[in-house]
This record gives structure tokens, C-alpha cells and sequence, in this order.
């Protein structure tokens, strides 16, 4: 296991136990990532006692840029302060556990490896028969390279624990963050509700400041996209939720890796059927 920087709630004794009792798990590249990609679960386990939610943050951060008053924090400086936000983050969001693994975005990229072992073994302590867990990653169509990065560690994670474990239920669903996901066909689009609490939404990504600071509106864009999505997802029906979010059900990656044995695979039925769709346009 790599080393850790972690939250967890006082409900709690340990980590294990946060894990395992956590319906939802996000596994992300960045810090305000989870907030970003899984807020739909974030409000649906807000203050309960029966539904919980937990993240993963597999890079330090150190990477991002940077901009007003944070201009001239070194890695190691900006690094610690957007762990300190994530742990802010997971104690106003009210998670289980919250636990950020300190590895740079190379070494994800370069040693993946190391990584799937490390997270398969992270994820075998929040196995439980017959309980299914959702978990979100990144789109396989992020635009930004650490993210498809730590997607594919996922996918391989999961699936060595699918492999081990034939009765492990999940549902892996890959978000978008650097890009949209409403060009589809909708057939493929899960849409993940993100309209409850409007005040925690905004809050928990407004905790990033080393990220907003220096006209970088994270805030704005997430929260405007969901929106958009919203509004524009049909023009002859009244809207059914006021936010929502677009992710791809990744499942058959895991669930069926020999008809999936590259994502490759599992893409290209959807770029065809978006091709054809936009010929029928015309």
C-alpha cells in the first residue's frame, strides 16, 4: 500500500470498517475530483446512518497549475494544501473515509502495475458478498491523460478482484470531467441526479481554492455543465431534475472482459453507433 493521507468518521474504528460499509466509492486521479465526478452520491449519503460514501484520490496533486495567491507554491506546497482541502472536503461532504494516496501523476501513468496491486488489495477490504457497491472513476473520453491513467488501474484493479471474487457486485461508472459526455447516444448516458442541496454543492467544490484562485472557475463550470445538462437534455418535456450529471456504465468491462479485453473494444460500438446517429440527421 502506498502511503495515505486520510478522513474518516467518527462512526467509525477503522478503515476497513468505513469501506466496507460505503455503497459508494469514488477512485479519482485528483483532489476535487470526487466532488466533480460524484456528487450525485456525495447528497444521497449526506447525514444518513444507513448509506455512506467514500473517495480515493490516487495522485498528490502537485502537478495542477496554479495562480493567484498560490502562483508561487512549490509542488510540495501546493500538494499539501489541496490534501488539506480534500480532507475539508470530506468532513463537510460527511464521508465515511477519505483517503489520498501521496504518488505523482508519472508514477500512475509509468508504474500502473504497482498501483493496480496496491488498489485491488485497497479495495479487498470493502468487499462484502452479495453487496453491491457503486464505483466512479473517469470517462474513457477525459481529456486529460492522469485521469484516463488512473481509469485504467481501475479497470484492471476490478477486475482481479471480480476474477477472485465471482459474487463482487458493482456498477462502475465513468464521469466526465475534461469533456462532456452529452453527445452519447442515449442509449449509453447514465444520468446521475445532482439537484439536491445546491448549498453543499457549491460549498464542498468552493473549498478548492488553490484551484479557483487565479480565474480558474472550477465552481462555475461544474456546477453551470450540470445545469446545461439539465435544461438541454430534452426540448418537449418540463425538466424532471433541475442538475444532473453524465456518466458512462463502464460494468461490462469487469463483468465480461472477454468480449471486453481492451477498452478499445468496448468503445467502439459507441463511436459507430455516434456516427450513425449524426447520419441520420441528414
Amino acid at each position: 500500500m502506498f502511503s495515505s493521507l486520510s478522513y474518516r468518521d467518527s462512526s467509525f474504528d477503522s478503515d476497513q470498517s468505513a469501506l466496507s460499509s460505503s455503497q459508494h466509492i469514488a477512485i479519482v486521479a485528483h483532489q476535487d475530483d470526487a466532488e466533480i465526478i460524484a456528487y450525485s452520491a456525495i447528497s444521497e449519503c449526506f447525514n444518513r446512518s444507513d448509506k455512506w460514501f467514500s473517495s480515493l484520490t490516487l495522485t498528490n496533486g502537485s502537478g495542477a497549475s496554479r495562480g493567484g495567491k498560490y502562483q508561487n507554491f512549490s509542488d510540495d506546497e501546493l500538494a499539501h494544501c489541496r490534501q488539506q482541502e480534500q480532507l475539508s472536503a470530506a468532513h463537510l461532504g460527511r464521508y465515511a473515509l477519505a483517503n489520498q494516496w501521496s504518488t505523482s501523476s508519472s508514477f500512475i501513468k509509468q508504474q500502473a502495475s504497482e498501483a493496480i496491486e496496491s488498489l485491488y488489495q485497497y479495495l479487498l477490504t470493502s468487499y462484502q458478498k452479495g453487496k453491491i457497491q457503486y464505483l466512479y472513476s473517469h470517462s474513457p473520453f477525459d481529456k486529460h491523460e492522469t485521469h484516463r491513467a488512473v481509469l485504467k488501474v481501475v479497470i484492471e484493479a476490478t477486475r482481479r478482484l471480480k476474477a477472485s471474487h465471482p459474487d463482487y457486485q458493482l456498477i462502475l461508472l465513468g464521469v466526465e470531467v475534461w469533456g462532456s459526455l452529452d453527445w452519447l447516444p442515449e442509449q449509453y448516458k447514465t444520468q446521475l441526479n445532482c439537484s439536491d442541496m445546491p448549498h453543499l454543492e457549491q460549498a464542498l467544490i468552493g473549498l478548492y481554492d488553490s484551484q479557483i484562485d487565479g480565474n480558474k472557475g472550477y465552481d462555475s463550470a461544474v456546477i453551470g455543465r450540470r445545469l446545461a445538462n439539465a435544461t438541454f437534455r430534452e426540448s418537449h418535456n418540463q425538466d424532471q431534475m433541475r442538475s444532473v450529471q453524465y456518466a458512462l456504465d463502464l460494468s461490462p468491462l469487469i463483468t465480461s472482459p472477454e468480449r471486453y479485453p481492451t477498452m478499445k473494444e468496448f468503445v467502439s460500438p459507441i463511436l459507430e453507433d455516434f456516427h450513425r446517429s449524426m447520419q441520420s440527421f441528414w
